[in-house]
């Protein structure tokens, strides 16, 4: 994780020229509108007749958000950009905080009646917005906020609970693709597989041609993973389709083990190169960026670090395909903001909420993020970004079925994260390894 401080910016309306990030920065006083084309409604507890919609010429006042990672700055402010343009008189101040603190300081300033306007929680990925929403610090945004561009995905789960809604989702999907140097593909002759046996037999000619196929970090449980999960996705998406239907599936089974298999047969080939168990996640995307690997499986937030690692390369992306052909994401859902019960400014808190959740403001989030859309209505600014939202089907995260499945004691996410490294360094089998999650499971 980078590490983040804390910063707060206030942005008023008179300052329209002002400077609306990655993971930490130093205030800043600004304020610059752009467009925005969403309605904003009245709180329930006031809501007239004719709501949803209120007079935006009537929407000012101060307002205060919180964010928990610099990582959102710059979509933050992006956003906060189009919404002064449709509401000038609302002057927005944000303060981002550091990760590791933000639940402690959001919990001091709720029970000192000193809570934001709006504040992002991680929605029903743990139990804090569960817990505030029982204790009546949210609002209920289910008929306050207009929700439609999330129509028909999964977004909205993550900011429901037993038919409530109690933040905005984004439009964003997080997750992993395989980065590719086009380059070195036109120049060993291979193309972007269709199937898993392509991708397979592309290794052998790139190690061949004097590349290393694939750059990989297994020194770090995280990168373990962000390969793990796309390839466990292409070599039996079925595993995961079994959770979808039965909601509950054996980690140990031996569909998961044969993709660590697979991964330690590429590493007895030379395909990750030399050394690659000291390897970190940085050196991966390094090796790939200074062109001495073909290719490198991680997370779809590093596509920007990766182009400014090296702005000339010929970058692309791809999901790993199934044997059929099917291309499988493994994404999940991101959380947007509460509104706090107590605002003394809910119209303009419920204008930004809807703002936030609108087409217009998901797309300037998206851009400024240099994330993956959910939605084909939002066309990333970032060409790579729109190939790696190519792909068939959404599926769960093999780390987030550990921990839907968890039983009491020990986390078996704590274990991944501590023995993960040990089935590359050779001090445990998979099958050892995968049972060792089993045995922690409900």
């Amino acid at each position: 994780m980078m590490k983040r401080r804390w910063l707060s910016v206030m942005l008023t309306a008179c300052l329209a020229a002002g400077i609306l990030s990655g993971c930490g920065k130093q205030a800043e006083d600004t304020t610059a509108p752009d467009e925005a084309n969403t309605q904003t409604q009245a709180p329930a507890q006031t809501a007239p007749e004719n709501s949803p919609a209120a007079d935006q010429d009537s929407v000012g006042g101060p307002l205060v958000i919180w964010e928990h990672t610099a990582q959102f700055e710059e979509p933050l402010k992006a956003v906060i950009q189009g919404f002064n343009a449709k509401y000038p008189d609302v002057e927005v101040e944000y303060q981002i905080k550091t990760s590791d603190q933000y639940y402690n300081l959001l919990q001091t300033a709720i029970q000192a009646g000193d809570a934001p306007d709006l504040f992002w929680t991680n929605g029903t990925a743990t139990t804090n917005m569960q817990t505030y929403a029982k204790e009546g610090v949210l609002m209920d945004l289910t008929d306050l906020v207009d929700f439609s561009l999330y129509d028909g995905s999964s977004a909205m789960t993550i900011c429901t609970i037993d038919g409530k809604v109690w933040s905005t989702p984004t439009a964003e999907v997080g997750g992993r693709a395989c980065y590719y140097n086009k380059d070195i593909f036109k120049e060993v002759g291979i193309e972007v597989p269709k199937t898993f046996s392509e991708f397979d037999s592309s290794l052998e000619k790139i190690a061949a041609a004097g590349y290393v196929p694939i750059a990989f970090g297994a020194s770090d449980p995280w990168e373990i993973l962000f390969q793990f999960e796309p390839l466990l996705a292409a070599m039996h998406i079925d595993w995961l389709d079994e959770y979808q239907e039965k909601g509950t599936v054996a980690v140990n089974d031996k569909r998961v083990v044969e993709v660590f298999e697979k991964m330690l047969e590429w590493a007895d080939k030379g395909y990750y190169g030399v050394g690659y168990t000291g390897i970190d996640g940085s050196g991966a995307l390094l090796a790939l960026s200074t062109g001495k690997a073909a290719m490198c499986i991680d997370g779809t937030w590093n596509v920007q670090t990766i182009q400014e690692n090296n702005p000339d390369l010929n970058l692309g992306a791809f999901q790993v395909p199934c044997e059929d052909g099917t291309r499988p994401f493994v994404g999940t859902n991101s959380n947007g903001f509460s509104v706090n019960a107590k605002t003394e400014n809910p119209e303009a808190a419920i204008a930004f909420a809807n703002y936030f959740a609108s087409l217009e403001g998901q797309t300037a989030w998206l851009n400024a993020l240099n994330s993956v859309p959910m939605t084909e209505q939002i066309v990333s600014s970032n060409e790579v970004i729109n190939e790696i939202a190519k792909f068939d089907k959404q599926v769960e995260s093999y780390y987030s079925i550990l921990g839907y499945l968890e039983g009491t004691g020990e986390s078996p996410r704590n274990i991944w994260e501590e023995d993960q490294t040990k089935v590359f360094s050779g001090g445990l089998t998979p099958q050892e390894f995968t049972d060792e999650l089993q045995a922690l499971l409900k």
